[in-house]
Order: structure tokens, then sequence, then C-alpha cells
């Protein structure tokens, strides 16, 4: 099971960007304009730098103030369980600018300088090249390598909201505040409580607001303007200020390609164009995904009791093909990485049986090794395992048993894994599986590569999708094996197959509840992650002497409900599934959970079609409003509801024991699913969402009107 001791996640001490900036030096460059082809033009003036394509100002720094400086740094980290507490030591400082050139050079704008500080010097250059999709690359080089971090500023206004980094689960517009970019287990609680405060004092995990499996430097801002920074060092970006913007990477030099466009759908497809899109599902994966654990018969009969309520399961999740291990946090696996024949007799012939009946076997696989059994024998005696600074395997203690890394770096370990993928998983007949984990490779782990683990970190989990991926294809099966991933950063979306929202709380909490899963959907969907889901249910279930946090019925068919509309269905019993209520627990949740698996099989049409799109403009199945509505302000805050596609638009029950929502209707006009009521957009509203009637509204002039109301008006209820 995709263990995940529950306390862990990094809660980092950010720097403040602004105070690395001290002053700049006056300059004699006259006022003058430069023409960088294919529409952008950059304006050199006494006050600012300016970049202007033909759809309007994509970039502006003010030269009144210094906009670049470097410094020398040294991080003191803290690493418990992928759980990072990061402080920042700086050693030198070049905080004031000078600017002493400014010309083309074989088509690029080149600005050319020098940074100083108390014992720090150096030269820099900046170079500008336009591209041929309204685009703006540019590269930022510091000359002294003995300086480690850079800070950048540009403009920015009090009106400018901010979109993306990544799976962010607090907030989706981040103007205003000043998260780091640093892929980690995002905590226990993340500020709701009294959980969080437990899990810091107990085990120091208990995350904050901007901790995440799935940091990605790209932004998009409702100027439709787009910033993707090529580094992938520890990073922070402060929009705090409505003046500036200001960015750290903790690295020598950026690389940055910038967009403007004329809406944010449009950045999304450039974006997109450059980083990589999710394929297509296969077609089996829009029935249910039953996630059971229990051995053989345990599951068939849970099967079997689940299509006799007419479900259309479609995928078996066996996490536990493996093994299952108790430790401390709850029910966890053996990491071994071949089948349990205890738990699940003549394993290949098992699947085969399930597959002929129309029901795919998916599996679990992390990068990891437990310290025990052959797999792992194996690793140490080929030296596949990361390295400890003395040159010895780097074993780190997980929430109930230690296990060494593999070094992802290393070609020879990346052909052993590749091999044991496509002969213990795909050779046993598996459709898929979860691909777990990524953000544990410890910031001062030794690689293969030489190169620095605290730069690698961040790209570790990417090499893990792409692994997986290249096992898929080198096995022929492209195409018809999904795998899912819930660590990532840049170019994640060019090697996983989907992804999910990994491991919320049990809970209706705000920052690690079932309102987080949402909004980390939607935050990841502007960030390129279109293929997403969540656990049905949620995942970290706690017993503690002030609060338990266990799943609720209510909690569970509300999370069902609101999965409904993502495009994996898909459930898990918790790291405690006695503690949980499970699909399985009673007649009503079988039969309930039964009309929310046909809901969702009765879009596949749709789900489908939206996928496809996806696979080929990087526009997110799940959308949050602004996205498709940016002319509207009262769309720019909106996350706690959403449009799949452009036709639904679903304002879910996110709240214990309410019956009701309240939301908003943008322009046009809105027919409510179950009453056939139609509304005026461009309003607020509140409705009836009684639990098995969530508020869903169709777009009345919309292309799928007619499929997506003859779709659902079967299960309008009585």
């Amino acid at each position: 099971m995709r263990f995940f001791f529950i306390i862990s996640i990094l809660f980092a001490f950010l720097l403040d960007c602004g105070s690395r900036f001290e002053k700049i030096s006056p300059f004699s460059i006259p006022p003058q304009e430069f023409d960088l082809g294919n529409g952008i033009k950059a304006v050199f003036l006494p006050t600012e730098l300016s970049f202007i394509t033909s759809k309007g100002r994509i970039l502006e720094f003010s030269i009144q103030d210094p906009f670049l400086s470097s410094a020398k740094g040294e991080q003191i980290v803290n690493y418990r369980k992928a759980t990072f507490k990061i402080k920042d030591k700086i050693l030198l400082e070049c905080g004031s600018q000078s600017i002493e050139s400014l010309g083309l050079e074989s088509g690029a704008l080149v600005l050319k300088g020098k940074l100083t500080g108390k014992n720090c010097e150096t030269g820099y250059s900046i170079r500008f090249v336009s591209s041929s999709n309204s685009g703006l690359d540019w590269k930022v080089e510091i000359s002294n390598p003995e300086l480690n971090r850079t800070f950048i500023k540009f403009k920015s206004d009090g009106s400018e909201s901010i979109y993306g980094l990544g799976e962010q689960f607090s907030h989706l517009n981040l103007k205003g505040k000043k998260p780091f970019l640093f892929s980690e287990e995002q905590g226990v609680g993340r500020g709701d409580q009294p959980i969080t405060w437990g899990a810091e004092l107990l085990e120091g995990a208990g995350g904050n607001e901007y901790s995440t499996y799935t940091p990605i430097p790209f932004f998009l801002t409702s100027r439709n303007r787009a910033f993707f920074f090529e580094n992938s060092s520890y990073s922070v970006f402060d929009f705090e200020k409505d003046s500036e913007i200001a960015i750290e990477f903790r690295e020598r030099g950026l690389n940055v390609k910038s967009w403007k466009a004329t809406s944010p759908k449009e950045i999304l497809k450039l974006y997109t164009s450059h980083t990589g899109r999710f394929p297509n599902l296969p077609d089996w994966a829009y029935g249910t995904w039953l996630g059971i654990q229990g051995g053989k018969s345990v599951v068939l009969e849970k099967i079997e009791e689940a299509k006799k309520a007419g479900n259309p399961i479609s995928a078996l999740w066996i996490q536990d093909w493996v093994g299952q291990r108790k430790t401390v946090f709850g029910s966890q696996l053996w990491w071994k990485w071949f089948p349990d024949e205890n738990r699940y007799p003549d394993f290949k012939n098992f699947v085969k049986e399930l597959n002929q009946n129309g029901i795919q076997v998916l599996g679990y696989i992390n990068p990891m090794l437990a310290t025990e059994g052959p797999l792992f024998e194996e690793a140490v005696k080929n030296h596949y395992l990361v390295k400890d600074k003395e040159g010895k395997d780097y074993i780190v203690q997980t929430a109930g048993f230690p296990a060494g890394l593999l070094d992802l770096t290393n070609p020879k370990t990346r052909i052993w894994i590749k091999n044991i993928i496509k002969q213990n998983l795909i050779g046993n007949g598996l459709s898929g599986w979860m691909a777990d984990f990524g953000e544990w490779l410890p910031t001062d782990a030794v690689l293969f590569s030489k190169e620095s683990s605290e730069i690698y970190h961040n790209r570790y989990p990417v090499e893990w999708a792409r692994l997986n991926r290249e096992a898929i294809q080198e096995a022929g099966k492209e195409g018809q094996i999904v795998f899912f991933t819930r660590a990532g950063y840049s170019y994640s979306n060019k090697y996983s197959t989907s992804f999910w929202a990994g491991d919320q709380m049990v809970s209706w909490g705000r920052h690690d509840g079932i309102v987080s899963s949402l909004i980390g959907i939607l935050s990841g969907g502007m960030s390129g992650l279109t293929l997403n889901h969540s656990d049905i249910g949620g995942y970290t279930t706690i017993p503690s002497p002030i609060k338990d946090y266990f799943r609720s019925k209510e909690l569970f068919l509300r999370w069902a409900e609101l999965n409904v509309f993502s495009p994996v269905f898909r459930t898990h019993e918790g790291n405690r599934p006695a503690k949980n209520h499970q699909p399985y627990s009673d007649p009503d949740t079988i039969k309930e959970f039964a009309r929310y698996g046909q809901i969702h099989l009765a879009l596949k049409e749709y789900f489908k079609f939206l996928n496809k799109e996806a696979s080929e403009s990087g526009l997110p199945i799940l959308r949050p409003l602004y996205l498709s509505y940016p002319e509207d302000n009262n769309t720019l805050d909106l996350q706690n509801q959403f449009l799949l596609g452009e036709d639904l638009l679903i304002i879910p029950v996110l709240e214990k024991g309410e019956d009701s929502v309240k939301g908003y209707l943008p322009k046009g006009e809105w027919e409510h699913v179950w009453t056939g009521k139609t509304f005026q957009g461009g309003v607020w509203i509140e409705t009836p969402a009684p639990l098995g009637s969530p508020a869903i509204f169709l777009k009345k002039k919309g292309a799928w009107y007619e499929k997506l109301k003859s779709a659902l008006s079967s299960f309008k209820r009585n």
C-alpha cells in the first residue's frame, strides 16, 4: 500500500526575496527600442526595460531598483521520512546591480553588468530571444562559479491573479501568497487542527499550506502571460507584493520560457506543447476501479457483491499483490515487487481469469526496496541504491520499516528495475499500477551521476514516471496500461499516464481533506496535469486521544459523489481499513456506490472526448471557472466548484451535514440536472444538494447538452 507514514512533511523556512536586493548603480544607456523578431520588441527607458508582443506586454523590469542579485548559500536540512525542514544560510551576497551594456547580438537582446556586495562580485548577462509563438525565452548567467543562489524580480500589479505552480492544495489564486517549490510528503493536516499540531509535535510532519508532492515552476496570470523555469532546485515564488513578482532558485543562473496570449486556454496549449501531454486512457478505464485488499477470496467476494448491486466494475486495484504487513502506521505492503502467492495463489492465472470476466487488475510499485529479500540483496550487490557520503547504501526510515532508494541516475539500475516491471507486473498480466513515491531522495545523498542531489531531488519523481513509461513502451503495451503517480515536477505531464492527488486525510478539512483534493486537482490542471483524480474517501486515517480521524459514511459518499466527475473513479481503503467506512460496509452503501459508478460510466463518451482534447491541447478535464470565463471577475478566486469540460458545472457539497450549496453560475443559460430549472448566468445561487443529488448544471447551448441530459436523466431521484 502506498505507505506513507503519515507524519511527514516539509516545513521550509522561506527567504524574503526582497531583502536580497540592495541598490542599482547609475547607468548611461540612452532610451532605445529593439526589434527581436516574431512581433516582439524590447523598449529600454530610464525607468524600465519592457518586452512587448503583438498581444501585449509580457515582461517588465524596473531599472530604478535592482532586479537581479546572487549569493552563495548553504542549505541546512532536517530530513525525516520525506519531510524536509530547510533553512538557508547565506555566506556571500551580491545584492547591488549595475547595467553596463545592452544591445543585439545575433538576433538576441543581451544585457550585461555586474553584481557586487561585501566580499562578493560577479559579472552577469541576460539573453532574451523571441520565439515564433508569442514567446520570449530568457537566460540568466552568473559568471562567478562560487555563487549558487539566484534572485530576480519583475513588475506586477494588484489586479493580477496568479495560478499554477503544480498541485497547490490550499490556494488556487496565489496572488498575495509566497509558495516554496520542493517535492515532498505533503504533511498531515497542513493547517487543519488539531491534527497538524499533533503531527508536528510528535513527528515534525504537520506540513503547511504550500507543502506538496508535485510542485511545478510554471505559473500563468490574469494578464494572459505565463512563465516556466527550467531550473530544478528548491525555489520560492513571492507574490505577496502587489507591485512585483520575486523569485529565488537555489542554483546559479536561470533558464526561462515565457508566453503572452489572448486567453488562459491558449497559454496552456503553448505550455503543454513544450512540456508534453497525457495520453488517452484505455477504454476499460472509465468503469469503477475497486480498491480492495485481503487476498483472493476476499477480493472476489467484494467484486461479486458490487457487481450484483449493478456497479460497473472494470478494474480491481490490489496494492497488496506483493503481500501486506502491519506496522504502527497501519496496513502497509512488502516492498519486494513480486507476487505474494500465499495471498494470491497462482497469481498469473488469477489475473487472467479476471481479465476474461471483463475486469482488469492493477497493482503497486515504488522506487524503494525494503531491506530484506532477494531483490534488495541484488540491488546492494550491484550498487543500484543511492549512497550516503561515506559510500554506503543510504537506508531511509519509512513509517514502519527501513528501505533503500533506487539510484535512477545509474543506467544499470534503470534497466534492472524496468525488467522487474516488465516481468513481475506486466508479465503477470497487470493492466496498470500505482507508481508511488518519488519525493524521498535525501538532499545529501550521493548519486551515480555525481549530480547534486539538491538539484536532482525535484527531478527524481519525473524520472521515476519516465522509467515506468519506458517499461510499458518496451513491452509493447503503450495505450493499454495505466500507471498513476502522485509526486512530480516539470515534464511529469510528458511521462506519467495519469496522476492522483496523494494522501489526503479522511476528513472534511480545508487544507488536507476533501476540499484540498479538489483544489489540488484544479491547480494541477492549470499546470499541465490534465488527467487527475483523488482517492475516494481520502487515505490518511489516525486514531488520536484528542480526535479520531476515521472515515464516516457521509464523507465516503460525498467524496464518491464528487469523484463521479473525475476521469478515474477509484476507491482506497486507507491505511487503517477497519476504521474507515468502505464501499462494502453496508447494503445501503453498496447500493448507493453502485449508482455513482453507473453515473460515472454514463459519462464515458464525454470523458473520452475530454481526454482526447486534453491529449491534443493540454486543457484539463476538471477546470476552474476562471479558465473558461477569465473576463468574469467573480471567477478569479472560485476553488470549491468546477467545470467538467465546458458543458457541465458542478458545485459539490464539501462540508459535513450540509444538504444545500452556494455557488456561482457564469454567463449563459444553465439547467439544473435534477429539476430541469433554467438559470440565467452571472448570478450567485443557493440550491438543494441532498446526498445522491449533487448540484449539477448543464450548459444549455453547449455542444454536449443533449447527450449529457440524456445520459444523466435516468438517475433522477423521485
